[in-house]
């Protein structure tokens, strides 16, 4: 509620202080952008592509494309007329687009928002706002292949998960083809004025010719996106949309587990369901919008990629659920370089902190957290304000435990009711070429339990980040800078000490030690960059910084503190075609990593080209060098241990994506002088239908060898050299194999049925155990030579090593570490959009997983035992309901 009273204040204030502003009509290069007047519909528009109603006769057409590529200004191949009428409820787009061979007019059907494929396509995009900054984008292709998407910071980021309710419909005639769209004004935000002035762009792809055009051009060499658009004027009196908009839905689901214990009292292998939801969005004005969310369904949303983690590091996965993706772009925030980021939204909602495996016999346990509710607020004030919060509410989860006769035992607690607040404010000036923001996230947690000790109270995190652009759009500096706050007992904040993110544990660093009296731990994080980003040549100049206590992961993303690092990229870019490119660039980039005693953690220096063929076909070509640093977490929380210098080599060769079957190839090798080395390769083939099918596949496979990878670490007195503890590494020779296949067949552009395929296996050999000699070295001495010995227990599957045999050295146990795993992960979707907004899923998940110790690659055998192993077997239906009062 305190959000919502603040975003009204300051519409409040927009209304008292610009009701009669007129924005500014002339660009910051100076140039004057063309306009096109909507005429008044005197009745709605039956939508069928046709532009049969006679009113539409009477606009002046938008015309006079350019080209974007190739040939960067010239005029496109194919005439294009473009007319806007609106009523009080929408804005009608009607489309004339000439092609002079109308059998090269793409037909294809793909899903929507298929943005990678190469089609037909014809674009509005319209600042509503006209701040320069954001726009809203509907396309359409011959098919009728819906595309939308959402654009702020002037084209900087880009939100394909917004999925507006509107109409269009595309028809091919002997002159071309034609599009009509209806766009409800419920579905944009704009200023209530009563004569509106708004930014607008069309742009057609055209397959056959390979070019994209556009109707206000301005060079590709100037940055930007929005803030080089043309005007769309005449839009007088239209009134605030009602926009209470509302989404029940229903779902029933059954799980079936091959191999479950039928002893289980909680799960036999066979559980059905039934439950329900509710999404709502409600315009509180007309340019901020609230949505709310009960009991947020996520059940259709594809699985992660299958991943072998061995580092100490948490992995990033996308965040794919709907709620949180759609505009998510207002709330980015992070220190790029370090892979910082200020919000992670799959924080709400994560697997809980706490587990109950092997506490009982039988133990049922949730995979996430439950999120009881969960509210968000965006929008933008004419004044330029952006406003985006977030707060969320997840429950308090517990496994249930049942000993061996099946009688249930206590409850043990897994995670505590906690409360999530991320709120987001920017200012934009000076048409959109300035602006300032700052970003809060709080999260508590209700610890009354004593079972929560390990877990923090609150975080709280703050950061305010800031742009300005010069020099007639063609240079730009940015920056920003936050900290961290986070709260607990002794035990919470002890975890957070000697996490992997920091290691204040580490025996030779003099800048932090660990304190196990703290309840508290606080740190800053940020960072500066300027740069040329218009023009042939382009550069650009950073730093960055994360303090040892900075530590967001309660409500964002951050897998290491204690850096500074500096980095400097200069591209120079060939934007018209040659004799042998359509467009061609390369590029320098360096980049230098020291920790906060000033010691080099990492030097890096690459280039790359990339270039495109005459023929649509291109190429990418990397090579780099790592120079020898040093690496304070390789022994995760022991001593420094240098890092031998390495060499790299990647690229990929791709061939026209506008056929009918188009591929790629990608390659890498990179090595060291210690003896690592690692190499992969990843072909992927597309085939593409002239109508509604479309595959791809996309194998992988990567070996590698590690001279010497972490296995563990063990006390022992006579490890003077390494501060009293044995440091055990081991060679690793690893292979993994994945093939990810997609299958999307499109009946109707709102019937389509989906495949997600990935089988994976992957293997891990460990050999030659051995011990760091001594800090900031690469030295080992390695067991079973000399003294040393090393011995293995198939009883319990353990090596024992020790340094010099029965001697001053203490013997080390240490698990099998040998891996070999392999799993097959799959989605198929039938979605049917029975009315606009409206949608019922068809959806079958199928997982299956095996794991042994034996380390032996068998590529074909284990892809062909996958299907041996014992699966989990999804069965839903989802059905919502889309109505707008």
């Amino acid at each position: 509620m305190v959000l919502v009273a603040v975003a009204l204040l300051i519409q409040l204030q927009d209304t008292l202080t610009h009701s009669t502003a007129r924005p500014d009509l002339v660009h910051r290069n100076g140039r004057i952008p063309p306009s096109v007047t909507a005429i008044p519909a005197p009745a709605p528009a039956r939508i069928d592509g046709r532009l049969d109603e006679p009113w539409w006769h009477t606009a002046v057409p938008a015309t006079d494309f350019r080209r974007d590529v190739p040939a960067d200004g010239n005029p496109a191949s194919e005439g294009s007329e473009i007319r806007v009428a609106y009523d009080r409820n929408a804005l009608y787009i009607g489309a004339r687009l000439y092609h002079r061979d109308i059998t090269a007019i793409s037909r294809r059907l793909s899903r929507r928002d298929s943005f990678s494929v190469f089609n037909d396509v014809f674009f509005v995009m319209i600042d509503s706002y006209h701040d320069h900054r954001t726009a809203f984008v509907f396309g359409v292709t011959p098919a009728g292949e819906q595309r939308d998407m959402l654009t702020t910071s002037d084209g900087g980021n880009r939100d394909a998960s917004w999925d507006p309710v509107w109409e269009t419909k595309s028809l091919i005639d002997s002159l071309g083809w034609t599009a009509e769209m209806r766009i409800p004004f419920s579905q944009l935000r704009f200023p209530a004025r009563a004569e509106q002035t708004w930014g607008i762009q069309f742009r057609r792809d055209i397959r056959a010719a390979g070019e994209a055009v556009d109707w206000s051009w301005t060079p590709r060499t100037e940055s930007g996106q929005a803030s080089k658009w043309g005007h769309l004027f005449g839009l007088r009196n239209i009134p605030a949309p009602r926009r209470l908009e509302v989404l029940p839905y229903s779902v029933s689901q059954a799980r079936f587990i091959e191999g479950a214990n039928r002893r289980s009292p909680f799960d036999d292998g066979s559980v059905q369901s039934l439950t329900g939801g509710l999404d709502l969005k409600y315009g509180l004005t007309s340019d901020l919008t609230l949505d709310a969310t009960i009991n947020p369904d996520f059940g259709q949303v594809e699985a992660d990629p299958s991943v072998v983690n061995l580092t100490a590091f948490e992995t990033f996965f996308e965040e794919r659920r709907p709620f949180f993706v759609e505009g998510a772009g207002i709330l980015d925030f992070g220190v790029r370089d370090q892979g910082v980021n200020f919000y992670y939204s799959r924080r709400i909602g994560r697997q809980p902190s706490l587990s109950a495996t092997g506490a009982a016999e039988f133990v049922d346990q949730p995979t996430a957290t439950s999120i009881l509710g969960a509210g968000k607020l965006s929008g933008r004030t004419r004044s330029g304000w952006s406003i985006g919060a977030i707060g969320a509410i997840t429950g308090r989860e517990t496994a249930r435990l049942a000993n061996a006769s099946g009688a249930p035992l206590a409850d043990r607690p897994l995670e505590p009711l906690a409360g999530y607040g991320v709120f987001r404010l920017r200012r934009d000036f000076r048409s959109g070429g300035s602006g300032i923001g700052l970003l809060a996230t709080t999260v508590g947690r209700d610890l009354g339990d004593s079972s929560f000790r390990a877990l923090r109270s609150s975080a709280v995190v703050g950061g305010v980040d800031f742009f300005h652009r010069f020099g007639h759009n063609g240079f730009e500096i940015r920056g920003g800078i936050g900290g961290s706050l986070i709260r607990g007992d002794t035990a919470a904040i002890n975890q957070a000490q000697l996490s992997s993110t920091r290691y204040f544990q580490r025996p030779d660093q003099a800048k932090v030690r660990y304190d196990p009296t703290r309840r508290s731990l606080a740190g800053l994080g940020g960072e500066l960059n300027v740069g040329k980003i218009g023009g042939q040549w382009l550069y650009s100049f950073g730093t960055t910084f994360v303090s040892p206590g900075l530590e967001l992961n309660d409500a964002g993303f951050q897998t290491q503190a204690d850096r500074i690092s500096f980095s400097g990229r200069v591209n120079r870019r060939w934007i018209k075609p040659s004799a042998y490119f359509r467009s061609f660039d390369l590029s320098w980039n360096t980049f230098q990593a020291l920790n906060f005693e000033g010691i080099n953690i990492r030097r890096n220096f690459e280039m790359s080209a990339n270039g495109e063929f005459l023929g649509f076909g291109g190429f990418r070509l990397n090579l780099g060098r790592n120079p020898a640093s040093f690496d304070d977490r390789a022994t995760r929380g022991g001593p420094l241990i240098k890092r031998p210098s390495e060499w790299g080599v990647s690229g990929n060769v791709r061939t026209d994506g506008r056929r009918t079957v188009s591929g790629s190839l990608g390659m890498g090798y990179e090595w060291d002088e210690a003896g690592r080395w690692s190499a992969r390769i990843g072909p992927d083939i597309t085939i593409r239908s002239r109508g509604a099918l479309s595959i791809s596949f996309n194998p992988g496979y990567t070996r590698s060898h590690e001279a010497a990878f972490y296995v563990g670490q063990s006390p022992d007195p006579a490890a003077a050299a390494t501060f009293g503890n044995r440091y055990l590494f081991a060679e690793l020779d690893q292979n993994t194999l994945s093939l990810t296949t997609r299958v999307n067949l499109l009946l109707s552009p709102k019937l389509s049925v989906q495949l997600y395929a990935q089988p994976f296996v992957a293997t891990g050999d460990y050999r030659g155990f051995q011990h760091l000699n001594a800090p900031r070295s690469f030295g080992f001495t390695r067991y079973g030579s000399g003294a040393s010995t090393i011995g293995y227990n198939p009883a319990d599957s353990t090596y024992t090593v020790d340094a010099d045999g029965p001697g001053a050295a203490l013997p080390i146990v240490v698990s099998e570490p040998d891996f070999r795993v392999r799993s097959l992960r799959s989605n198929l979707v039938v979605r049917w959009e029975y009315r606009p907004g409206s949608t019922i899923f068809l959806v079958w998940n199928q997982n299956r997983a095996f794991r042994a110790t034996d380390p032996r690659f068998r590529a074909l055998s284990d892809l062909s035992d996958i299907w041996n192993d014992n699966q989990q077997n999804v069965f839903l239906i989802k059905a919502n309901y889309y109505f707008s009062l």
